[in-house]
């Protein structure tokens, strides 16, 4: 069951309309960068929202694509993450200029592993001291890169969302050093990664979101159930 979810096309389609009628219903289509940020009058002819639709699905179909093994996804990572900081920094997020180009640079390496390695394989798995140690380097860098890098974009307030922006961010990090290295733990990450970020919703108040993770959630599920059957 969950491996047919994995490479279901009506799966990837049902993604796509869920984040696109999510922006709908909150007013997106038809907003200006002008409407949600000053940055002069050129702004207002910049279509944030469609742009911000279209980046969207970017994002669930890079996810599905990877969960899927497929190189593509990662090459559509890229983009995604070269639209996602441009957006970020338009609206404030002084970090993107730091998060997004780290980001950038792990998507390349993946692209590269993932090309001279042997398709619908995951790569062998971390095991014994030696894994558990990479694993816990890999995350308290992350973790800490992080920390310092949202502690600059919300100019040292440590409020609630900070922190839970923090684990999200350094969730995400270490998740994509893992599809970089091509192995099968970054799943579990991943779905860690969207339940924070399911708590980041209700945080924010943000219940149009709610959906999107759920999806996200069953979507991680998944990929781990296709990724572990083809380990070495």
């Amino acid at each position: 069951m969950w491996e047919k979810l994995a490479k279901s096309i009506w799966f990837d389609l049902l993604g796509v309309a869920i984040v696109v009628a999510i922006s709908l219903a909150s007013g997106y289509l038809t907003e200006s960068l002008n409407d949600v940020t000053h940055w002069g009058t050129w702004a207002q002819f910049v279509p944030f929202g469609i742009i911000s639709i279209l980046n969207t699905v970017l994002s669930v179909m890079s996810t599905r694509l990877t969960g899927r093994m497929l190189n593509a996804g990662n090459v559509v990572g890229i983009i995604n993450t070269i639209l996602s900081g441009v957006i970020d920094y338009l609206l404030g997020n002084q970090a993107a200029v730091i998060t997004y180009p780290i980001t950038f640079l792990i998507y390349v390496l993946a692209i590269n592993k993932w090309t001279h390695s042997e398709k619908y394989q995951a790569a062998a798995p971390l095991t014994g001291l030696k894994g558990i140690l990479v694993t816990i380097v890999i995350f308290v860098a992350s973790f800490i890169f992080s920390f310092l890098t949202n502690y600059l974009g919300y100019h040292g307030q440590t409020n609630v969302l900070f922190w839970i922006t923090t684990i999200v961010f350094g969730l995400s990090m270490g998740s994509n050093i893992l599809n970089a290295m091509k192995l099968t733990l970054q799943w579990p990450f991943w779905l860690v990664y969207d339940l924070a970020q399911l708590m980041k919703a209700f945080v924010q108040g943000n219940f149009a979101n709610v959906g999107k993770y759920i999806y996200y959630i069953i979507n991680s599920v998944a990929a781990l159930s296709f990724w572990q059957k083809r380990t070495v």
